[in-house]
């Protein structure tokens, strides 16, 4: 039984809320055994933090450890484009995901919903972190993209020869093709089979692709049986979908998360918090591919609009009651896997945004956890809870930059009471595993 360590002299942010400055969080047997302002007990080994902020461990609610380095021109639109999946050899692909769960963990990310994958290499992450084959992050494992024939991501190299059928659904990369209802039944369930525990779907285009107005990626009849044979399973679904009407649709036949949402509006909002909805907003990938982070607004640019549209939604969606949860394409142009990218988006939303330092927190920690049906248990500092929390040097509420630079600010990472990055006694530089894109090149 490990020795019981209590952290003195803190700053603290629960997950609600900061409480401000001197509390004492006792961790014994993987928990948080005490929650306050005495001195520690003498059976346990005081660590006095010296006015650092202990706080949950954070979530990202979109994310794909495979991609080195995502976009134009190999991945752009159209028949010169690549499939995602194919660019590189699964193992590889592989190596680059395990190396960054590696970099989120020591970023003082403990929970990940993941965006999707090929070759099932979610499934196998969770299963190497739960076998102690290295530490990682809470996964929970996301499916291939279930999409149709001809859709935006079914304009690569069609005459590819990597193609594998099974019972007459197409998987290539990390898509599988399936059309009407029966054969997109069918490629759920072999994606359940799989390990996934979220399927993803793209109903429209936006964020990434063009937004058409009569585009759809799924009938209706397919949209509606995708949530039912997942959630038949025990699986969610989440859809990268932009039109308000498509949001709404979604919506309204069960679709657990809402990526984007480009175009969001009150009708959306409001459908969102009566069905329990969870919104992944993704503002980062918006900020770098519009006017926000590219200088001048272009007339009917469809990224400028979004941009727009989401400083006037995000506010109300949160006064709403929203469930918002931070995440977003990392891997991609711009945004690559590395220490304290994952802070990046959180700057987004409080210098950009104009929401406050504090409930942003509050998105990447307590609405994290509920996002990962973990609420019960973690994403709060409160007694009873799992100790999966980090300990960062300074306060990120008065300036949540630093946590954009782990190496520098994150003395500790601790996960069922395991410190599993950082010490104690002082605040070593984290040791990354290589990067994979580059060594690849």
């Amino acid at each position: 039984m490990a020795e019981p360590i209590a952290f003195t002299n803190a700053q603290l942010f629960d997950g609600e809320a900061a409480r401000g400055a001197g509390y004492t969080i006792l961790i014994a047997d993987g928990r948080i055994a005490g929650v306050g302002r005495d001195p520690a007990p003498s059976h346990a080994r005081a660590v006095d933090l010296g006015g650092a902020t202990l706080m949950p461990g954070m979530t990202v609610g979109h994310w794909h450890g495979e991609f080195l380095d995502i976009g134009p021109p190999r991945f752009g639109a159209g028949r010169g484009g690549i499939f995602l999946g194919t660019e590189e050899p699964p193992a590889l692909l592989a190596l680059a995901a395990a190396t960054s769960l590696q970099i989120a963990l020591r970023s003082g990310i403990t929970r990940i919903v993941s965006g999707s994958c090929s070759n099932d290499l979610d499934w196998q992450m969770k299963v190497a972190i739960e076998r102690g084959m290295f530490d990682g992050p809470m996964l929970v494992p996301c499916s291939r993209h279930v999409v149709t024939t001809g859709d935006y991501e079914d304009r690569g190299h069609w005459w590819a020869n990597d193609v594998q059928m099974m019972g007459g659904v197409r998987r290539i990369g990390g898509n599988v093709f399936a059309d009407g209802p029966e054969q997109i039944a069918k490629a759920v369930r072999q994606e359940i089979l799989r390990g996934a525990e979220v399927i993803k779907i793209l109903p429209t285009g936006g964020h990434g692709f063009d937004l058409l107005p009569t585009y759809r990626g799924l009938s209706h009849a397919e949209l509606e049986v995708v949530v039912r044979t997942a959630h038949e399973r025990g699986a969610r679904v989440r859809a990268h979908t932009n039109s308000s009407a498509s949001i709404r649709e979604c919506i309204a036949v069960g679709v657990d998360i809402i990526d984007h949402a480009d175009e969001i509006d009150e009708d959306c909002i409001a459908a969102m918090v009566q069905a329990g909805t969870t919104w992944i907003p993704s503002l980062l990938f918006t900020k770098l591919a519009s006017y926000g982070g590219a200088g001048e607004a272009r007339a009917g640019h469809q990224m400028d609009a979004a941009w727009d549209n989401a400083r006037i939604m995000l506010h109300k969606a949160d006064a709403a009651g929203v469930n918002i949860v931070p995440g977003d394409d990392f891997g991609a142009q711009g945004m690559g896997h590395a220490p304290g990218v994952y802070a990046r988006e959180l700057l987004v939303y409080i210098e950009d945004m104009g929401i406050s330092a504090e409930r942003v927190l509050r998105w990447a920690t307590r609405n994290g956890a509920r996002l990962t049906r973990t609420a019960a248990t973690e994403g709060l500092i409160l007694e009873g809870m799992e100790a999966n929390l980090i300990v960062v040097d300074g306060d990120p509420i008065a300036t949540p930059g630093i946590l954009t630079e782990p190496d520098r600010h994150l003395r500790v990472v601790m996960l069922g009471g395991r410190i599993v990055s950082g010490g104690l006694s002082e605040r070593p530089t984290p040791q990354f595993a290589p990067n994979i894109s580059q060594a690849a090149e």
